[in-house]
């Protein structure tokens, strides 16, 4: 019996974590509108043909990094599991990579090499077919905590529009509907003005965690 309760008490305070996460993204998105196209679609057969490098981006397997030497960058990010990953670029994840990724340009969680200040075009396209996922930019290094939005006083300073952790944000994509062949997708304009190392996460609660994340690298 105790063990029950103990479990019905956890259960409410999992989902009430997850409404007021749903409802604190919300908020930020309110404070910071400019750039953002809005949530379309697109069919997953073409989605999962976006593998292919724009011009001025050079894809490295052998250590996992694109680097692009262009000022004006065009980003397809997909996100899915990581069994759908492999399946779709013939590689595999990374070890930290427990369950969600990101597969850029044909890599699972690549390191990113960007200019200082170059104009970021992103584009997130959600293939998984039950999880939600995002794509945002961060100043925060793994590893990452269950909530990683709301970790010490991050969520203060967010609130209070100091941006001082996260460089982009976006709304969490719905899944995939692959009865109708259609995903979700999202478009977004960001540019980084300061060299040094930032990382890509997914700001699903748990999500980060388990090792949906990479690095950039922003050069001079």
């Amino acid at each position: 019996m105790k063990n029950k309760i103990l479990m019905i008490v956890l259960a409410v305070a999992i989902a009430s974590s997850l409404v007021f996460y749903v409802g604190f993204q919300n908020y930020i998105l309110s404070q910071n509108p400019e750039g953002y196209n809005g949530i379309t679609t697109v069919k997953i057969a073409k989605a999962e043909t976006e593998l292919n490098p724009p011009p001025n981006a050079y894809v490295c397997p052998k250590n996992n990094s694109i680097i692009f030497t262009s000022s004006n960058i065009n980003l397809i990010v997909l996100t899915m599991g990581h069994i759908r990953a492999e399946n779709l670029t013939g590689r595999t994840p990374p070890a930290y990579a427990q369950h969600n990724v990101f597969v850029i340009y044909g890599l699972i969680n690549p390191t990113l090499i960007i200019p200082e200040g170059a104009i970021i075009h992103v584009t997130v396209i959600n293939l998984d077919a039950g999880d939600c996922h995002n794509f945002v930019i961060t100043t925060i290094s793994p590893p990452y905590s269950y909530n990683v939005m709301m970790g010490g006083n991050m969520m203060n300073n967010v609130m209070m529009n100091k941006n001082r952790y996260f460089i982009s944000m976006m709304p969490l994509l719905p899944h995939a509907n692959y009865s109708t062949g259609e995903a979700y997708e999202y478009s977004y304009t960001v540019s980084i003005s300061s060299p040094g190392t930032y990382w890509y996460i997914c700001t699903y609660p748990g999500h980060a965690e388990m090792g949906m994340y990479g690095k950039i690298v922003v050069v001079s």
